[in-house]
């Protein structure tokens, strides 16, 4: 049988920019990710909050320059989205337990770094982080940039009768791969916050493939090619050509948003619509960034 060349994405794509009283959002890519201008963080008042999230949830990323955070600011902002996640990996920085160092010096050189595979945070968790903030120290003059994709449009994308045959289904997110790759390539085994966290981590989780977003309602599809291990009830043959499938057209440059990093900005995003990942492409240079995760709910 003759295969068809495969053919980009076409359709409505919306990413445009509510008419907000109290911020200004300039949308920076047509599938996701805005850039919100002229405020700093620590300043917004409950109103412009409110505003903030709404961006936040509709852009799914948002980014601010010139922010210069703190790690104090930085927590404290963090804690106005809501609890702190569980991190399975760091015990935070010092006196700020929730803000977590992520650092490559300039002489470290590894075939495997954090976050340089697409995944969502911690997606083998119970409840799995909902929003991650992310603020830059140190960047290099060039690489280290972070790149999103979008699942809520990438399941719209779907043909009808695949979306159907989806819904139903439970991905089975765990570590134990990613904790195996990363022993191998980096010489070492990641580290994890506690014996429990690794225990639970490498275990992992049944999750529904298909989750619907508790503020939009939006339906998105929920695996990555770093924690996604198989789907429930099925063998390994049956499971990953669905898994392969998907974590190819969830990456289609179409559906996806790229972010330049610069000392003082501060993103974030919304783990339950959204993968990214971090491109090891910066031997030689440092890099040195600041993570915070909200807790989120059991996906659904």
């Amino acid at each position: 049988m003759l295969m068809e060349a495969r053919v980009s994405p076409s359709g409505t794509f919306d990413n445009s920019a509510r008419d907000y009283r109290h911020i200004e959002v300039q949308p920076a890519a047509a599938a996701l990710g805005a850039e919100v201008a002229g405020v700093r963080l620590p300043d917004l008042s409950d109103e412009a909050f409110a505003e903030f999230q709404d961006a936040l949830w509709r852009h799914k990323v948002l980014f601010l320059r010139h922010q210069n955070l703190t790690h104090a600011e930085h927590e404290a902002f963090a804690a106005r989205l809501g609890p702190f996640a569980i991190d399975a990996y760091t015990q935070g920085t010092g006196g700020h337990r929730n803000v977590h160092p992520i650092i490559k010096e300039a002489n470290h050189t590894s075939k495997a770094v954090f976050g340089s595979g697409w995944h969502t945070d911690s997606p083998f968790l119970a409840e799995p982080p909902s929003v991650t903030m992310l603020r830059a120290v140190d960047i290099p003059p060039y690489g280290g940039d972070t790149v999103w994709a979008n699942t809520a449009l990438a399941f719209r994308f779907l043909s009808p009768v695949y979306q159907d045959m989806l819904r139903p289904l439970k991905v089975h997110m765990s570590a134990a791969a990613n904790y195996a790759t990363q022993a191998k390539l980096a010489g070492k085994a990641l580290p994890f916050s506690s014996d429990q966290q690794k225990d639970e981590a490498l275990e992992g989780r049944l999750h529904p493939l298909v989750r619907r977003h508790p503020e939009t309602e939006e339906e998105a599809l929920y695996l990555d090619e770093v924690y996604a291990i198989g789907i429930g009830g099925m063998t390994q043959e049956e499971s990953w050509p669905i898994i392969d499938f998907l974590r190819r057209h969830i990456t289609q440059h179409a559906f996806t948003f790229r972010l330049r990093w610069e000392a003082g900005m501060v993103a974030m995003w919304d783990n339950r619509a959204t993968l990214h990942l971090g491109p090891n492409d910066y031997d030689g240079f440092r890099r040195e960034m600041y993570r915070t995760t909200t807790a989120g709910t059991a996906p659904v």
